[in-house]
């Protein structure tokens, strides 16, 4: 049985949650086993880690958009960390055993690359333990920033005047989303260099303005070479 992690990185409006979307809906097809499950930033609720909009989060959602600093973010994204490794080791193996398969995906939407590029808004230089520190994780104090690296990880990228053209300007965050995709649109490349070729090797470079079935094709094809290659 294994589990292989997939991540999905990216500014905003480059198609992360549309291609999750989509590579679910063709597992469903396949009957291959997944999950999908937040790998940076903020959550309301994960229903296989519990029913209701968590409470935690809730609290801490206020904190995050609100005093917007280091710290808050530290102590969400370290949240998520355990409960990437939770779903990882614990629920997502049950559901393959149930589903008799031998694999199972576990879809991460937002991953250590949009950690690099937060942190990096406050620390010019980090360092990788400067992304999880260790004094933020609450049940399991063995877990570093390694442990999270997924196996593969796809990053979206698209013009800035592309990724502005995608926002509803009737949404009321419309200034706000706009402001991140002006400020932060280039900064994934520049943080990749950062990275050691143990991390920047799983990365594969996804061009966003493609249609959204063909780069779906290719993102499905690069996971069925990667699984026969294991």
């Amino acid at each position: 049985m294994k589990v292989v992690s997939v991540a999905f990185d990216g500014p905003n409006r480059s198609g992360k949650g549309l291609q999750i979307e989509l590579l679910s809906n063709r597992l469903n097809e396949e009957q291959i086993p997944y999950m999908v499950v937040r790998g940076d930033g903020s959550r309301e609720c994960n229903k296989l880690i519990e029913s209701d909009l968590s409470e935690w989060w809730k609290e801490v959602n206020l904190h995050l958009h609100n005093i917007n600093d280091l710290y808050c973010w530290n102590v969400a994204a370290c949240k998520l960390a355990e409960e990437l490794i939770y779903c990882k080791n614990s629920i997502l193996p049950e559901i393959i055993k149930k589903s008799n398969s031998d694999m199972g995906l576990l879809l991460i939407d937002r991953s250590i690359l949009s950690r690099a590029v937060l942190v990096s808004e406050y620390l010019e230089n980090f360092a990788m333990d400067d992304l999880y520190p260790q004094q933020f994780f609450e049940s399991q104090h063995n877990l570093t920033v390694w442990d999270v690296v997924p196996d593969i990880i796809f990053l979206l990228s698209a013009p800035k005047k592309v990724l502005i053209s995608r926002l509803n300007k009737n949404d009321p965050k419309y200034s706000f989303r706009k402001d991140i995709i002006e400020k932060k649109w280039n900064w994934y490349g520049r943080v990749l260099n950062r990275f050691p070729s143990t991390i920047s090797s799983k990365v594969i470079p996804i061009d966003a303005t493609k249609n959204p079935t063909e780069i779906n094709m290719e993102i499905f094809n690069t996971i069925s070479k990667y699984r026969n290659d294991q």
